[in-house]
């Protein structure tokens, strides 16, 4: 029983990592579309709809990616392998 129970938890492990986060995914893709605005706030090239743009992106990628702000970075990286 106690094999039984080991295999199925080691089971149930393996298939939860390979799972996709779209949560996380999400969070990846907003915090994409945020960099690339705010490279160009960055360079210059911008005007008031752009940074009114890079504000509100700013905001809703703070929101989408609340849960992840403290994940390591090894966390991270898998999970960003399973969004692809």
């Amino acid at each position: 029983m106690k094999k039984f129970l080991l295999s199925v938890s080691i089971l149930t492990l393996l298939i939860s990592c390979d799972q996709k986060d779209e949560k996380f995914c999400d969070c990846l893709a907003k915090s994409n579309d945020f960099n690339l605005l705010n490279q160009k706030v960055l360079n210059g090239k911008t005007d008031d709809v752009t940074l009114k743009k890079a504000v509100k992106l700013k905001k809703e990628k703070q929101k989408v990616c609340q849960h992840y702000v403290n994940m390591t970075g090894e966390k991270m990286l898998s999970r960003k392998k399973a969004c692809k």
